[in-house]
Parts: structure tokens; sequence; C-alpha cells
């Protein structure tokens, strides 16, 4: 077991140790040598926005903020007995540490799903003073009184569609963006392009590590983090423009991607995340309810795949102008052009083809043909054949399916998730038989 120690003031940090990491919280850099840092960009963002804070808001902030330091400073392959499940124990001050003392279990067992990790949170009372919004006349400020929602949008195609439908719909929503450097670029390129003015709320939580420390680029946790961003400007929104009205959280993301199931049985853990599933999204709803947020978490294309998404997006013309400009890729970021190789570019392009669009987007690897010869570039090609190949010899496809993790016991809304990621599935293969690989599939 590994200790995260936070505190906003650095001094009441202990020393770093073999098992003990301080993380100064709302750090701006990390001290080299005595600790790392987390959420300093972050509380910038949060005082751009123009609305009086809520605490629980903020402590569910701070808490994700907890957890990506643990996800990213802690490698799997040094602290985990299996080189896997590691097992954290954070000690956290908090505003209301009461209150989350009491859904411990809850967030534990949540987030042990999302990461495959063990959580042991030790909650204790800060004295961390939450500051005022930012005044100064020449400062960029957010206001967000005129909008009714808050969406995630990451400049990818599902959450560009989206906002693209969303609009469509009569409906403003506050854009809540993870905004790492290129992240921010692609984002704002194509906020413009929609002709969108919703307020933006663009933030990164930018841990910070000391030198010798190494960091865990899976970062399954990421999206709790997102999440509790989004949240945080929902919460606002509600509590200073509609009476703590219930605020929805749109999460748009396809079907397929959702569930995600394993493709291989060595995918099961290090590769096939449960970001968005409907059984993280609903223990955070219960846990929502259970302290009080007025925000409800929404993924409206659950039952849709992505090429679904694009065929039925309600402003053609807009989506057709703005497509394959969007990110899908996990990778672009290392090259600045998007692979065409790994999972999310294969059912990106299998989308594109499933929805007849063109797709004109720039692929480092644009023929798969040559992929499946290159051993050191095929294996996530490989993994999507072995799948679709065992999907075809399967007794049961909804076994196959329910390999991704709790799906909901009610037989309808159970069976339309299968029933959609078989069907994004089915887009994959349409469009790898049309790639001329020599494989039968």
């Amino acid at each position: 077991m590994i200790e995260l120690y936070f505190e906003t003031d650095p001094d009441k940090l202990p020393a770093i140790s073999s098992d003990v990491l301080p993380v100064r919280m709302f750090g701006k850099s990390a001290l080299e040598g005595k600790y790392n840092s987390i959420g300093g960009a972050a509380l910038q963002e949060f005082r751009r926005l123009q609305e009086q804070p809520d605490e629980i808001a903020f402590d569910l902030m701070m808490l994700s903020l907890a957890v990506t330091a643990a996800d990213t400073f802690v490698e799997r392959n040094t602290k985990a007995e299996d080189a896997w499940c590691r097992q954290f124990k954070i000690h956290l001050p908090l505003l209301n540490p009461d209150l989350w003392q009491q859904q411990r279990t809850l967030l534990e067992e949540a987030l042990h799903f999302l990461s495959g990790d063990l959580w042991d949170f030790k909650f204790s009372q800060s004295d961390f003073q939450i500051p005022s919004p930012i005044t100064n006349r020449r400062a960029r400020k957010i206001h967000i009184d005129n909008h009714d929602s808050v969406c995630l949008f990451s400049g990818g195609l599902d959450s560009t569609i989206g906002a693209v439908d969303l609009k469509e719909q009569g409906k403003k929503p506050v854009l809540v963006s993870h905004a790492y450097p290129k992240d921010r670029e692609k984002q704002n390129d194509v906020y413009h392009q929609l002709g969108l003015n919703n307020a933006k709320f663009q933030v990164v939580a930018n841990p910070r590590k000391i030198k010798e420390i190494p960091v865990d680029v899976q970062m399954r946790t990421r999206s709790f983090n997102f999440i509790a961003f989004g949240a945080l400007i929902a919460t606002a929104l509600s509590k200073n423009n509609y009476n703590n009205q219930i605020i929805t959280l749109y999460v748009p993301e396809n079907g397929l991607i959702s569930i995600n199931p394993p493709l291989t049985a060595r995918r099961i853990g290090s590769l096939s995340t449960r970001t968005t599933h409907p059984y993280f999204l609903g223990r955070l709803n219960e846990l929502f309810i259970n302290i009080g947020l007025p925000v409800k978490l929404l993924n409206p294309y659950q039952f849709k795949t992505k090429g679904e998404m694009i065929a039925e997006c309600q402003n053609q013309t807009l989506l057709q102008k703005v497509a394959a400009n969007t990110v899908s890729c996990g990778k672009w970021k290392r090259s600045g052009t998007q692979c065409g190789r790994c999972v999310p570019c294969l059912i990106r392009r299998a989308s594109f083809n499933a929805a007849a669009y063109n797709d004109t987007t720039s692929y480092q690897f644009p023929v798969l043909k040559d992929v499946i010869h290159n051993p050191t570039n095929r294996d996530d090609l490989m993994s999507m054949i072995v799948a679709l190949q065992s999907l075809e010899k399967a007794a049961n496809k909804n076994i196959w399916v329910a390999r991704s993790g709790f799906l909901p016991l009610e037989k309808t809304e159970r069976q339309n998730i299968i029933d959609t990621v078989l069907r994004g599935m089915d887009e994959v293969k349409h469009y790898l038989q049309t790639q001329n690989l020599g494989v039968t599939i």
C-alpha cells in the first residue's frame, strides 16, 4: 500500500519516502525533492467563475484531484503485486469531511470499478478558504447565468455531436473541457467552427511530480476528474440561477466505447477503460443524491453506435463541416496526427463508413493493410479482428458483452445496451471487410 497525503499548506506535508507521497493541493509546481503538486491551474480557472461557490462541489473537485494524483504518480508495475491492482490510502482534508465519511464505501466501490485499484480514504477537516472570484476588469471571466445545463466537451467527435444536438434542441450548456495545450487548441478550433457562444470552463488538473517519480500514462480515473469539474459548474448554475433545481450534466459517448468490452482476455485490465460505463455513471448519480448535489449525469447516446450518432446528428450540414477536424485518437498528442490504428480510431473510421461520410481525417496510418503486416503497430487491429472472429463463433454474444462489468439488471435496458455494442462491433466488422486485410472476419 502507498499513502498519499494532501495539504494546501506545504508546511503540513510529511517527508517523502518509498511508501509515502506528499502532494500539495492547488500547488502551482512541484518543489523538487519534497512534494508533488496538483490543481494550481484548476483553482485559477475556478476563480474566473463569476458565481458563488458550493462547498460540497468544491470538496468533490479536491477529491477528484487527489484521485488523479494517485493514479498519475503511482506506477502499476512497481506498486502493484500483480502488476495491476494498486492499493491507495488517501489522507485528504475536506471542507465537509463528515458528509464524505458517510459515502466512503460508495466512493471506494465506484473508483475500484473505474480504475481496478483498491482505495481507502481518510478524511479530515480542512481550514482552506475558498478564494473569491477574480474581479480584475481586464481578467478573463466566466459567466454562466444564461445557460441551462452542462456538457463535457473534449473536442472529440462524440462530444461535438453532443454540442451540435443540444444547440439544435434549443439548449445552452456550459462546455467543460480538460484543456491540456493541444486539447485546448483543438477544442477552440471545433468550438469556433460550430459557431458556438457557450461559456467554456477549460481546466487542467496539472499533476506535477518531483523529478524521480515516474507517472502512469493510463490515467483510468480521468473521467472522474472531468465529471467533478462538470459537477462543480452544474452546482454553481443550479444554486445561483435555478433555485437548486437539478441540472443535467451531459456526458456524450457512443454506446460501444461507453461499455468498451475487452477485445481479448489480456485487455480486461489494462486496456479496457470504463470512463463512461453506465454502472460508474450510475454510482456517481447515487453519490450526488446522497451528498445533496443538484446534478444528474446523462449519456444521451448510451443506446447509439458512433455511426448512428453521425447519421442521426440533428444538423448534418454543420457536422459535415467539422467532423474530420475532431479528435478520437488517444495517441494524437504525441505527433499531432491521429494514428488511425488504435481502437478508438478504428471505431471512428468505421463510424464514418457506416454513416456514408467521406472521412478526410489525416491519419498517421491511413492504409490498414500496411498496419496488419507490421508487428510493431498491429496490436489493436489484431485484437479487434480476434474479437470479431470470436463474436462470430460465440454461442451467446450477450455474455461476451457482459465481460465489461456490471450491466443494468432491468432486462430491457440491459438488452438495449448489449444490442448497441453488437451493432457497434458490426460497424467495425463491415468497415474492416472493405480494407482487403487478407483475413476472414
